[in-house]
């Protein structure tokens, strides 16, 4: 990221490393160049000047190949006695007036921890860091040959690896500078404590390398310290690898490709930054490089007004996933504690002002909407607003383990993202992220969506947009999504009589609304309303009690007291319907449990059925106990399902009538005859109209069979029908009224003689002989009467090998010669055809015979678990 322009680009990954505390500044000889001191070469001219005796053609070759340190050992050599000379000297040469600190200045800015102290490196002997501290807080100052423990919590100092200049000099402290070949053979060979320094520096931190070319003999040193680090360090450790140093370097008009391949060589990141040749050893020539750490420095101390505008440029651009640079600026800016540049995303005066919607996946892989308090600070959050802090920092219980859904609070920046995503509530996508990460968002982004107006972010939604957001932010919905505790589906027994147990069984079996992006919405036309974009099904609170309701059902033993809980599993599914009639899939009309529950009564078509269904089933079989034991009562519970409005209660009263004989045949016939004969005709009902009709009509008065076959020979309603041609209408109204005519004769129904008379007529234009297997009587059946030669066309040895293929498999090798076998499959394993159909929708496969096999065989198998192929069966 370029922070100047002409300015060295910093890599994102340092600006969030430096962000986060891990970088350390390793300083060298170039940082002091503006304030007027010499490099090492310099130093050694100079020193040579102050001592012309010890000139001889060996220093000047040393001089010349750049071996300062062994030039400075003739020196100290020539000098004898007096050698203590050559450290006086330096101490009086790197002494002077400093002409300027500003680079110091910034960099001790960009060293600054967060708790006001100081990390620092410089292989100087100068003093112009303390210097430089002077304008800034005091810090601490270590030196060598006394180093540090280069670790976060044991280290916060300037450190001057190879020495400090003495404020008044003397030769004992001037004596430990790493000066001459033999101090460093010392320093990184013999004693080697500035090689172990920077081996556990590089495991430890990101190191940054200021004032140095690829040239100095300290830099030599240096780079020989990281590749004995890289050998050395056990990849199996926390750390495992160093972290690898980066380096600001010069480079010249055309040399940056050369010099970025040099430092590449001996694994350091190079940062590269312009310097002109003509003035590269010119004071301010590297202006670039400390223009950049000044603005750095800026942006790092708390500059948020920088990171917000940052934030702001980035997050209005495109999201391009290949656009790594601006997605790592755009990181950089989001990751500060305050949140500030996330809520200035947030709080933006139109949508086109703030990040769009396709930023969000990007949002959460990062962490950015995982950012939640830990109970360890929000103790330290609730101590800074208490007078006594000491009270709230003792050591208390903090409800980790209680806390519900383990909601935190949230840190700002995920907080004002939240509020960030209330811009976008009309796009499918927000929808489908919540949906696909939990399906509860958090209360926080509840309560920003349930604002009057919304708040300041609020998108204008659609009624079916509102009704959603509205479920999936009510506290309703949130409790219905509670994880369950699954010891309770362990039990070996429960007793129904024990209020405790009936309780904790309610809850465990309550009906919950589970929304997931419909997989059939890339296809053209699906649906053109907003709720058929998504599929929406019933389960059960705890999804591993449906195996135990199955064994109450199929198990008399297990179901002492059950007919107690009639009341309350009548509310359960009433509530779960109430759930789907919120989301428009059931109404007073139609709730399509025909073809997700085929019969109130046991029967094979029920083989399929699951969690929602096997609580009706439940229901029924508390029901038929609460008969047994309590007549009355349960002429009471049937009333109660009479006056309900859905269809599937209307189907449990026909059960139940029949079941309760004389005392319901008024109610069921008033319910057959209420509003044009609506339930008598209604394809909900169809399976209980049926049954009722072949097995308790018989029992009727005469009176009451009259009414009953007048209302069977006016036929449906017409109205519901209208898109039928006359013709068509009249074949399908005679044919249907002489179904349920046959019903009456197959149940021993005498027939009044007019209805006998027009029975026989339209029985000779459609002979009709209702089936034993009763298949005419559902909505949807499957079963080997109806369908015949499933095998035919169907090699012997491919059926097997085809069934045990992966979905992807099936997708990758399909031919249009397999369809019987995906229709055969569909029978066996209805999942595994669901999961072959959804893996043709994430490859696009186009071939009709796939699709319409596929679909017909799930349609025949009435699978109810996962997504119900009924429910495409009735969008078809």
């Amino acid at each position: 990221m370029q922070l100047v322009p002409e300015g060295p680009n910093i890599p994102e990954a340092l600006l969030n490393a430096h962000a986060e505390g891990g970088v350390v500044f390793f300083c060298g000889a170039g940082v002091s160049l503006d304030a007027g001191y010499p490099l090492f070469g310099g130093l050694v001219e100079q020193l040579e000047k102050r001592n012309p005796i010890t000139a001889t053609p060996e220093l000047q070759e040393a001089i010349d190949r750049g071996d300062y340190d062994f030039a400075l050992s003739i020196i100290q050599r020539k000098l004898g006695k007096n050698a203590v000379k050559l450290r006086h000297d330096t101490a009086q040469i790197l002494s002077r007036r400093p002409k300027t600190l500003k680079n110091h200045i910034s960099i001790l800015r960009l060293s600054r921890l967060r708790d006001g102290t100081c990390r620092l490196i410089t292989t100087n002997f100068d003093r112009l860091f303390i210097k430089a501290t002077r304008k800034l807080a005091p810090i601490n100052v270590d030196s060598a040959p006394k180093l540090p423990v280069p670790k976060a919590d044991r280290w916060d100092s300037i450190l001057h690896l190879h020495g400090l200049l003495p404020a008044k000099p003397n030769d004992l402290e001037l004596g430990n500078l790493v000066l001459t070949s033999a101090d460093f053979g010392e320093a990184y060979v013999t004693d080697s404590y500035c090689s172990r320094f920077v081996v556990e520096l590089l495991r430890n931190f990101t190191v940054v390398f200021l004032g140095y070319s690829l040239n100095d003999r300290i830099m030599r040193y240096l780079l020989d310290a990281i590749s004995y680090s890289e050998k050395f360090f056990d990849e199996t450790e926390n750390d495992g690898h160093f972290k690898k140093p980066y380096a600001f370097v010069e480079h010249n008009e055309n040399d940056e490709e050369e010099v970025v391949r040099r430092w590449d060589l001996k694994e350091v990141t190079p940062i590269p930054y312009f310097v002109e040749e003509a003035l590269r050893r010119n004071r301010g020539s590297h202006h670039r490089l400390y223009d950049t750490l000044d603005a750095w420095a800026d942006l790092a101390s708390g500059g948020q007004n920088a990171r917000v505008t940052l934030a702001l440029n980035e997050a209005t651009k495109p999201f391009l996933s290949e656009d790594t640079f601006g997605q790592e600026r755009l990181l950089w800016a989001l990751r500060d504690e305050n949140g500030k540049a996330a809520e200035a995303l947030a709080t933006v005066e139109k949508r086109e002002q703030t990040a769009s919607i396709d930023w969000l996946p990007f949002f959460a892989k990062n962490g950015l909407l995982d950012q939640a308090y830990s109970p360890a600070e929000l103790q330290v959050l609730s101590a800074q607003r208490e007078r006594d802090p000491k009270k709230v920092l003792e050591p208390r219980y903090l409800g980790s383990v209680t806390n519900g859904n383990d909601i935190s609070r949230l840190k700002p920046v995920s907080a004002n993202l939240l509020r960030w995503m209330q811009w976008h509530l009309d796009t499918a996508e927000l929808v489908d992220w919540v949906l696909k990460n939990g399906a509860v968002p958090h209360p926080e982004f509840s309560r920003e969506y349930g604002r009057p107006q919304g708040g300041a972010t609020r998108v204008s939604l659609s009624d079916d947009q509102k009704r959603l957001w509205d479920i999936l932010t009510s506290d309703a919905y949130a409790q219905s999504q509670l994880p369950a505790s699954y010891w309770f589906d362990l039990r070996e027994s429960l007793d129904f009589q024990n209020p405790f147990d009936a309780l904790e069984f309610l809850t465990h079996v309550a009906p919950k609304l589970a929304i997931k992006p419909s997989i059939y919405r890339e296809f053209e036309g699906h649906s053109e309303t907003y709720f058929g974009q998504f599929e929406f099904e019933l389960k059960l609170h705890n999804h591993q009690m449906d195996y135990q309701v199955g064994q109450i059902i199929s198990t008399p033993a297990l179901q002492k007291g059950l007919e107690s809980l009639c009341e309350p599993l009548s509310q359960l599914v009433k509530s779960g319907l109430d759930w789907l009639s919120l989301v428009e899939k059931v109404s007073d009309e139609q709730d399509l449990s025909g073809y997700s529950i085929p019969s109130i009564s046991p029967h094979t078509q029920n083989e399929f059925v699951r969690d929602f269904g096997q609580l009706v089933f439940l229901l029924r079989t508390a029901f038929e106990r609460r008969l047994a034991s309590d007549a009355e009562g349960a002429n009471t519970i049937a009333g109660y399902w009479a006056q309900q409005s859905y269809p599937l209660f209307k189907r449990l009263f026909l059960y139940a009538a029949n079941k309760c004989g004389s005392t319901q045949d008024r109610s069921a016939l008033e319910l057959l005859l209420t509003d044009g004969a609506q339930w008598l005709w209604a394809l909900d009902t169809t399976r209980e109209v049926n049954v009722y009709l072949r097995e308790r009509v018989r029992h009727w008065k005469t009176s009451q069979v009259s009414r009953l076959c007048r209302a069977i020979l006016k036929g449906p309603v017409r109205e519901r029908y209208r898109d039928m041609p006359d013709g068509d209408w009249r074949e399908f109204r005679d044919r249907i009224i002489t179904k349920y005519l046959s019903k009456l004769e197959q149940g021993g129904v005498t027939l009044p003689q007019t209805v006998a008379s027009r029975f026989s007529a339209l029985k000779e234009r459609f002979p009709y002989s209702p089936p034993e297997d009763q298949s005419d009587e559902f909505v949807i059946y499957s079963g080997p009467t109806r369908y015949v030669e499933w095998d035919e066309g169907i090699e012997p040895a491919a059926l097997p090998e085809f069934v045990q293929m992966t979905a992807g498999e099936r997708v990758d090798k399909w031919s249009p010669d397999q369809s019987r076998m995906l229709q055969r499959l569909a029978i066996s394993n209805p999942r595994a055809v669901l999961e072959t159909l959804e893996e043709g929708v994430e490859k696009k496969l186009e071939d009709e015979d796939f699709w319409s096999e596929g679909i017909s065989g799930l349609a025949r198998a009435i699978e109810n678990a996962g997504t119900p192929p009924t429910e495409a069966a009735s969008d078809d």
